[in-house]
């Protein structure tokens, strides 16, 4: 099989896709910081992330404009209703959670937390959605399971550039269970670009906060990482809450709001309609 993929082969082999894809950007992440490394680099924590994410936000850009898949992913688009985006409230106030601890930043710092936040939420989400995208027609459960436990993956990279392994595999339940939630609002809305607003938010916050004092996915101990652990924890059952109560569609297919989608029941109403009858009947006579 050929490791060029198109929109349909991704969904064809979407295991080999979402590996592939994973390792990838942990690959091109822990190669930027070694590199950094290897030259003696004086780069701070906020600066790598920038660096790291300008990268792959561009490469990720370069590859979903070739599949053309932005409007399926969710990163542009409109919603159907303004009050649709009421449901990502929950997880904006996750993004400024980190605020709750005070701090004390220049305009400057302000100014690079805000790029290292926007940069990361968009290649992260970008790489959620692709493989959201990828899964989904394997059904809509297993799809955002199988997603949220390739996000968590994705952040084990914390582990190779510095993190302790034990608080570092607990912080990662917090990524599954984000990542979980943003799943289920991704359905419930057919829309990403809210969602990495969100995302975007909290790590610029988190980076105001922590400064160069560390990373948002490098944990020293434990206890450090609980109040993440069950924040995420929440919201991955305020995920539970907002589960589309019909089985979502595999594709937007241009109704980018909330609602019910395409299911069985209705995409068999209109199979039995009075418009569909008359059609089958002139085929008959055609």
């Amino acid at each position: 099989m050929s490791l060029t993929f198109d929109r349909d082969s991704i969904r064809r082999h979407p295991l080999t896709f979402s590996v592939l894809l994973i390792a990838a950007v942990a690959g091109v992440d822990v190669l930027i910081v070694a590199t950094r490394d290897l030259l003696s680099l004086q780069f701070s924590v906020i600066t790598t992330g920038i660096i790291s994410g300008a990268v792959l936000s561009l490469l990720g850009a370069l590859a979903i404009r070739r599949l053309g898949l932005w409007r399926e992913l969710g990163l542009i688009g409109r919603p159907a209703r303004r009050r649709t985006l009421l449901w990502c409230l929950p997880i904006a106030i996750y993004g400024v959670l980190p605020l709750t601890v005070g701090l004390d930043v220049t305009a400057g710092k302000v100014a690079s937390a805000a790029a290292f936040g926007v940069l990361i939420a968009f290649w992260k989400l970008a790489v959620l959605g692709l493989v959201l995208y990828a899964w989904l027609p394997r059904g809509a459960r297993a799809a955002a399971a199988l997603t949220a436990c390739s996000f968590a993956i994705m952040h084990l990279t914390g582990v190779v550039v510095g993190g302790v392994v034990v608080p570092t595999l607990v912080l990662s339940l917090s990524y599954l269970f984000l990542g979980f939630a943003f799943v289920a609002v991704r359905l419930r809305i057919r829309l990403l670009w809210p969602l990495a607003c969100c995302y975007a938010l909290f790590l610029t916050t988190a980076a105001m906060v922590l400064q160069d004092n560390g990373a948002s996915n490098l944990a020293g101990s434990v206890s450090d990482v609980l109040p993440a652990v069950f924040s995420s924890l929440l919201l991955a059952g305020y995920g539970l809450m907002v589960w589309p109560r019909s089985r979502p569609t595999a594709e937007p297919a241009g109704h980018l709001g909330d609602g019910p989608g395409v299911t069985s029941e209705n995409a068999a109403g209109a199979t039995h309609s009075p418009a569909a009858r008359a059609r089958r009947v002139v085929s008959t006579h055609d």
